[in-house]
């Protein structure tokens, strides 16, 4: 009989056969494995954590607020910040909102990382960070909303309301942004350069009052973000970190009984082991070409294709002058895709003993070149 296989670890299951180690060695083998499970449960839970709807997002709130006590007069300008109240669209939350004679300011934390692109009424905007491109909805839509359901609790007039997104200063804009749209200090400029009396001192303390009081009645528990990942998107990037930890869990498993047992037979087969039957080799026949995909190094590459009528040496280079960019010799039928700079080439071109020059331009993603 089979002795039953030990401790597998990440769906990576390592069969002990007749050579397996004796109970000390495998309780040293254990004890190694049971490090290695703690840890990578220990970073999945701290991940879990980061990840989380109450953890995402806190920080560039937290950071707007440090800026807005520091450089705003508080004399001035009153600061509430994580502000909750019903209305009847439901519960909206709100970072921060400033008081003062020249308006009440409604503030959205965005903490996004990388070049942010949009336009006050498009729908989506775009994040780039790193070559990756993420679409994300609009802020300026919700924080509109959530500057009307204000209004409509303190009973103020829309003209009297700002809505202001604040981006850190790990954002950085593509294109030129509406003037509400700031990133790190610039929200306090904004607020600054409005100078117009619109509220009279003595109603300032009555928005306050029943800002707070609305206050009271905050629910409880964490409410969405816009700006945030959906939660299948988290709990996506969770699973793939769960999977590289599993995968380094494992190696580690291999590396342990390969030091371990020297001894593993070369010709070793798992399923030779499971099913006691000879593994045979499958042999995969291709039924259709293989497509080709080549994409170049960057924007300023191409692939220029060359064919030929006759026994041609063909030699590249940079109009600009320089050393040969290519030199290649190509039979008559043949063809060769070279990867190529975009530009102006001399290319120099010998057939049946004699030699020819041509300019050749190169500016598009694809291009030709007939000798």
């Amino acid at each position: 009989m089979r002795p039953f296989p030990p401790l597998f670890i990440a769906a990576i299951v390592l069969p002990a056969p007749a050579w397996a180690a004796p109970a000390t060695d495998a309780m040293a083998f254990a004890g190694v494995a049971a490090a290695l499970v703690a840890l990578t449960v220990a970073v999945m839970t701290a991940m879990a954590v980061y990840t989380s709807r109450r953890r995402t997002g806190k920080p560039a709130a937290r950071a707007i607020r440090k800026i807005a006590e520091a450089l705003l007069d508080r004399s001035a300008y009153r600061l509430v910040h994580d502000v909750a109240f019903e209305s009847r669209e439901g519960v909206v939350h709100i970072d921060l909102v400033v008081i003062s004679r020249f308006g009440v300011f409604v503030i959205e934390a965005m903490d996004m990382r990388g070049e942010i692109a949009g336009k006050t009424f498009d729908p989506e905007w775009t994040r780039t960070s790193r070559g990756e491109t993420v679409k994300f909805p609009n802020p300026l839509r919700p924080n509109y909303n959530r500057k009307l359901a204000l209004g409509e609790l303190l009973r103020t007039g829309e003209d009297k309301l700002f809505s202001v997104i604040a981006f850190t200063d790990d954002a950085r804009f593509q294109i030129a942004m509406p003037d509400n749209v700031t990133r790190g200090q610039d929200f306090v400029r904004y607020i600054r350069s409005r100078e117009a009396v619109l509220i009279d001192d003595s109603d300032i303390d009555r928005i306050e009052d029943r800002l707070r009081a609305a206050m009271v009645r905050r629910p409880g528990g964490p409410v969405p973000r816009a700006g945030r990942a959906p939660s299948h998107l988290r709990f996506m990037n969770l699973l793939k970190f769960a999977a590289m930890a599993a995968a380094l869990t494992g190696g580690a498993h291999v590396l342990h009984n390969t030091t371990q047992y020297p001894d593993i037979p070369s010709n070793w087969n798992p399923v030779t082991w499971f099913t006691g039957k000879t593994a045979t080799r499958a042999e995969v026949t291709r039924t259709e070409p293989a497509r080709r995909c080549k994409t170049p190094r960057s924007v300023g590459y191409g692939f220029l294709h060359v064919t030929a009528g006759k026994d041609t040496q063909l030699t590249l280079t940079d109009s600009g002058g320089g050393p040969p960019v290519h030199k290649f010799s190509i039979k008559a039928g043949e063809s060769r895709e070279i990867e190529l700079r975009k530009g102006y080439y001399k290319a120099e071109i010998i057939q049946d003993g004699k030699l020819r020059v041509r300019l050749v331009s190169f500016i598009g993603g694809t291009g030709r070149l007939d000798l």
